[in-house]
């Protein structure tokens, strides 16, 4: 029988146990971090997290590697979750770093679901567990971890995009055919013509019946106040991969190109991601794997033979996006956002092809901007 330690240590701990013993200067070792004393004090502590270029500065200045000591640093965040705390997280702190004005807006948490105890009984409800050990426990692996490792102490975006991954979550059928990896890539192109169906309602359903008949679940939610996530996907108990989508900037092209970026993941690299703006959300994604996946998405929905005379025009006219859209078997906006970001023209020129949605009483699925 293994006891497991009650307690979890930081790497801080062993960071000033090294510098001790090397009698490396903290004021240096901190200023070479770019950390303020005060910050450098925190890491010690264990209450400041380590990024990429902090643990390659440590690799150069106390040895190992840069693996290494995000290895430690993540393996003291599972200690923390596994114990039910983050050092100085308590319940207060945790009801305040989640998005709770959001979740009540969008019938997540009962509106009268307002004081303390309330509040943490609906969470917990929410999460599907009756302690908040519990949840740090379920939340520090599997489809959590992807937004549980962002901050020591539950920052806004990070549990945001932990309450957006549990919508996607809550959504997933108890039975499902097993994934069929091979199937999935074979019926990848013909899903793009579903960009035909105006209503997203409509177009959701056959997405998801599709993908479902090969073992890929479809799932979407509005992102709550501090998630910048655009999609996200995973494998779950079972295997299957789910691909989560949050409709953000509300446009069809950006929907698309998301959906076939996130099926890219599941089919090249087979590992949990979550896709979004402002910072790097997902520590393990690489630049390497974000440039197949955007090459993935745009080669199926512009092919080559398609996009490059295109882009060799010297003027871009409506008519020419439409011909390239029905060569292509998509609808113009989707043309139009790819040519967006190819930059040959510039952004809001060609907008008014684009299907545009808004987000009415259901958090789940759009509406069609009728003009």
């Amino acid at each position: 029988m293994t006891v497991e330690p009650n307690w979890a240590s930081p790497p801080g701990a062993t960071i000033a146990r090294v510098m001790k013993m090397r009698e490396i200067d903290a004021a240096e070792l901190a200023d070479a971090m770019n950390l303020s004393a005060e910050d450098f004090d925190s890491l010690l502590r264990g209450r400041h997290r380590l990024n990429k270029e902090m643990a390659a500065v440590l690799a150069d200045n106390l040895g190992s590697t840069a693996r290494f000591w995000l290895a430690r640093d993540k393996d003291y965040i599972r200690e923390l979750a596994r114990l039910g705390q983050t050092d100085v997280m308590d319940a207060n702190n945790w009801l305040q770093s989640m998005p709770l004005s959001s979740m009540r807006r969008f019938g997540w948490l009962p509106k009268d679901s307002r004081t303390r105890q309330a509040q943490m009984k609906d969470l917990l409800a929410f999460f599907d567990c009756d302690s908040l050990q519990n949840w740090g426990l379920r939340y520090s692996s599997g489809v959590g971890a992807v937004a549980f490792r962002t901050s020591l102490a539950f920052a806004s975006d990070g549990m945001a995009t932990l309450v957006w991954l549990r919508a996607g979550e809550v959504q997933l059928p108890t039975s499902a055919v097993k994934f069929d990896r091979t199937r999935f890539k074979q019926i990848l192109p013909s899903l793009k013509r579903l960009s035909a169906f105006k209503q997203p309602s409509r177009m959701l359903e056959r997405l998801r019946e599709a993908c479902l008949k090969v073992g890929v679940l479809v799932t979407t939610a509005r992102a709550p106040e501090g998630c910048r996530a655009s999609g996200a996907s995973w494998f779950d108990s079972a295997g299957r991969p789910v691909i989560h989508l949050s409709f953000r900037h509300l446009s069809e092209d950006h929907f698309w190109f998301t959906f076939f970026h996130e099926a890219a993941h599941v089919l090249l690299h087979g590992e949990n991601h979550i896709d979004g703006e402002g910072s790097e959300t997902m520590g393990s994604d690489t630049e390497r794997q974000e440039a197949e996946a955007n090459a993935y998405a745009q080669t199926l929905l512009l092919p080559d033979e398609i996009r490059e005379p295109l882009l060799a025009r010297r003027a871009i006219s409506a008519k020419l996006v439409v011909d390239a859209a029905r060569a292509a078997r998509v609808t113009a906006g989707v043309v139009v956002g790819q040519l967006e970001r190819a930059g040959a023209i510039a952004h809001g020129k060609l907008s008014f092809l684009k299907h545009r949605y808004r987000w009415t009483s259901d958090p789940y699925v759009p509406e069609l901007v009728e003009f």
